[in-house]
């Protein structure tokens, strides 16, 4: 033997039985760790991918300077391109149609295009004066191909231009459009069009593509002091910024906060488990170390010892875990790629994650070393005695004698086994608070998911009916007309007034919206309601109700004068139709009485079973050059998918976490027990029958399992209530309740996990004979 070190193998080889348990723990934590960084690597992809087909793979959007400067920076090293783009009559509102189809007009570069969109998705750019290339909606519109001639009416007369290609940057919105397209022209075109309109002083966007992120977060502040840009002049692509982790969006900073929160949990669940099976581990062994203390091992050999010893443990556990971390992220990508799709429906599956196999390897290592910094200056501090002696673990000298008057001696003893060892009763109460406090606050992340998407209102319609310009354009009747179309289920109407005079007595308001929901839309929103009650829907009532909203005076309890009326606030919604801050909900008996029967600004169509496309056509026919109708179903079914995804991924966290606490307290609890066969075996020889066993080591277990229940739930209480105020009553209005319901399962699963820890070492103790527990070592 050359040194100490060379027995940390024949150590491993001689306990092999005790450390299998350990190298779990250390499985599990790699696993844990390289499945989740392994997932979000591939969400990470996803989402990528997903932004630049959405959003545009630019980096930067400059405003308001010249042509010889976009030249300029199209010059720097770190630019790949730079796209121009000149936008004409956004809105649709001015008198620009073809075949009566309001048209927005886009000057641009094939550059802008390319960085927008992967290119036309039939045909070509359009080239020279006569050409042009509409959205991709203006097929199934105007019923026109590529090689099809179309005419384009302005104020000076019409222009004919043949289509060269359909497509477009927006192709994702207009394909559900049937009232409003896209029309795309060379820059010399758009400009001799808008020279013979006398149209001038219309302002050119470049759009800059950068070699990567980073290079444009790092040109954005150079750009702005070598061209003497106004602030507002630069403008980043959020999205593909904050995926690569280099926008200066707020938004995307909490993202990015709470990324680090997850990898700093995730990690500390790592070391408590560890921790807490190694300090196990090492209560067995004390008087191995007081042995080699006696030999001439010094603290500083013990200490590297323990840690060369967990080191090794990493040679089987950091290939096992890897590998099982990435079978679960290929099954959850799986999961996402063919059960859920939509925009998971490009998620990689079988792919391997470099970024998660590196995370697995040095963070399993890194928490192996942390995990074992504590036992091993423990193991130092043993005494040479304790092995002389025979003595088990160094605990304190008791004072007194242990109290059991308030139960049964072997209560007691359990108690005050979980209670002595200090920093044990720390390790198992910090991985229960730890799983309990995820539990709570995760909760109130998934409900703020779920309330951040408009495709989960109780009313959210399949198909969507609006007045240009938010005109009143939707009459009553075609409301019934909509309703006696097949394959409709329900169809509702709303109309909002804005800025329409109100004052109140209790705070100053003096503009509101005035909205309409009718009967479908106030029954549909009770669930919505955050304050106060529902209005009554009588119509010789005056009560209204209000969108809550952090900037909102107006609270339930206040009256609103109206109209010539006093209006009662009863009640407040979660959200609305009429995002606003100051806003006014009456049911349509009282809007009538107030402002008389009025069109609607917005009619939504659900949809029932037995819906077909025909369903859908015939409601498109009823756009005209003032109605837009838009199908919304695909823009629904991506948002339910993604709260879905989002479930799913929040409530598989959720239960890693509970399995590694539950698998914790059943491995400590073992160890525990393993660490104490001797002193079981004199309280077998003195008279104690496995019943009392039993009731000892399941005193201990409760033990640790009350003390983390109080601490989780304290903390955890404290730390969902300020989420909550925070993400949810400041934006929502909703008001934290005690979660009661959450509460008992907590509590029901901790004491099931106690149970759970208590029955195989009771079992083991009782079926040792009492000579064998006695001279266990």
């Amino acid at each position: 033997m050359k040194s100490y070190l060379s027995l940390v193998p024949i150590s491993a080889k001689v306990r092999k039985r005790q450390n299998r348990m350990t190298i779990l723990c250390v499985i599990i934590s790699i696993f844990l760790v390289t499945a989740i960084f392994s997932v979000a690597d591939m969400m990470i992809r996803t989402q990528s991918d997903r932004m630049t087909g959405k959003n545009g793979s630019w980096h930067i959007e400059l405003d308001g300077i010249s042509q010889e400067t976009a030249l300029k920076i199209a010059e720097r090293d770190d630019v790949v391109s730079i796209g121009a783009v000149t936008i004409f009559n956004p809105d649709g509102e001015l008198p620009y149609r073809m075949d009566g189809k309001r048209v927005v007009l886009y000057g641009i570069d094939e550059s802008y295009l390319t960085m927008n969109s992967t290119g036309a998705a039939e045909g070509r750019f359009p080239q020279g004066m006569g050409e042009i290339m509409l959205s991709s909606n203006a097929a199934r519109v105007l019923q026109v191909a590529v090689g099809d001639t179309v005419t384009l009416r302005t104020p000076s007369g019409d222009w004919d231009f043949t289509v060269s290609g359909l497509g477009g940057v927006e192709e994702s919105y207009y394909s559900g459009q049937y009232s409003l397209m896209d029309a795309y022209l060379p820059r010399t075109a758009f400009a001799a069009l808008m020279e013979q309109n006398n149209v001038h002083n219309l302002q050119t966007s470049y759009y800059v593509q950068f070699t990567s992120a980073s290079k444009a977060a790092k040109a954005i502040p150079e750009l702005t002091a070598q061209h003497n840009l106004p602030e507002n002049a630069v403008s980043e692509n959020t999205g593909v910024m904050a995926i690569a982790g280099q926008s200066d969006s707020s938004a995307a900073k909490n993202v990015y906060s709470l990324a680090a929160v997850l990898f700093v949990l995730v990690l500390l669940a790592g070391v408590l488990m560890i921790s807490g099976s190694m300090n196990s581990n090492l209560a067995q062994r004390i008087q191995f170390f007081g042995m080699m203390r006696c030999i001439g091992m010094s603290k500083s050999q013990i200490i590297r010892f323990v840690r060369l010893e967990a080191l090794n443990w990493c040679k089987t556990a950091v290939p096992v875990g890897v590998l099982l971390g990435t079978l679960a992220s290929w099954s959850i990508c799986a999961a996402l790629h063919y059960g859920i799709g939509g925009e998971f429906s490009t998620t990689p599956v079988f792919q391997i994650s470099p970024v998660g196999l590196v995370s697995g390897i040095v963070v399993g290592i890194v928490t192996v070393l942390l995990a074992a910094e504590s036992p091993a200056r423990r193991a130092a501090r043993v005494s040479p005695v304790a092995a002389v002696s025979g003595t088990g673990e160094n605990l304190s000298a008791s004072r007194h004698a242990s109290n059991y008057s308030f139960g049964k001696i072997e209560l007691s003893l359990g108690a005050h086994h979980a209670i002595a060892g200090k920093k044990n009763l720390f390790l198992m109460t910090s991985s229960f608070a730890l799983s309990i406090v995820l539990v709570l606050c995760f909760s109130v992340l998934l409900k703020f998911a779920g309330l951040l998407l408009p495709g989960q209102a109780p009313w959210q319609p399949d198909i969507l009916l609006n007045g240009y310009g938010n005109e009143q354009v939707l009459s009553r009747s075609m409301a019934e007309q909509l309703r006696a179309i097949p394959g409709v289920g329900y169809v509702w109407g709303a109309t909002g007034l804005t800025n329409t005079p109100a004052s109140s007595p209790q705070k100053e308001v003096e503009h509101v919206v005035l909205g309409s929901y009718d009967d479908f839309m106030m029954e549909k929103s009770r669930d919505l309601v955050v304050a106060g009650r529902m209005a009554d829907q009588a119509a010789s009532s005056n009560e209204v109700m209000t969108i809550y909203n952090k900037n909102n005076p107006l609270k339930v309890g206040d009256t609103v004068y109206i109209s010539g009326r006093y209006l009662t606030i009863v009640g407040a919604f979660s959200e609305g139709m009429f995002p606003d801050d100051v806003t006014v909900i009456c049911p349509q008996a009282l809007f009538d009485r107030l402002v008389g029967a009025q069109n609607y600004n917005m009619i939504g169509v659900l949809l029932n079973d037995s819906a077909t496309e025909q369903t859908v056509m015939q409601i498109a026919h009823l756009a005209t050059d003032e109605i837009i109708v838009s199908d919304v179903r695909e823009r629904n079914s991506q948002e339910a998918a993604t709260y879905l995804a989002s479930r799913i991924v929040v409530y598989g966290f959720l239960a890693i976490i509970g399995l590694i606490s539950l698998f914790n307290i059943v491995n400590s609890i073992s160890m525990s027990v393993s660490a104490r066969t001797k002193q079981y075996g004199v309280m077998r020889a003195i008279g104690m029958d496995g019943s009392q066993l039993t009731r000892m080591v399941a005193a201990e277990a409760f033990t640790y399992a009350v003390s983390g229940l109080i601490v989780g739930c304290i903390a955890g209480l404290l730390l969902s209530r300020m989420l909550y105020a925070r993400l949810i009553t400041r934006y929502f209005g909703m008001t934290w309740h005690l979660p009661g319901m959450t509460l008992c399962l907590i509590i029901l699963f901790v004491f099931a996990a106690a149970a759970l820890a208590v029955h195989a070492p009771a079992k083991r103790i009782r079926n040792m004979a009492i000579t064998e527990t006695i001279n266990e070592l």
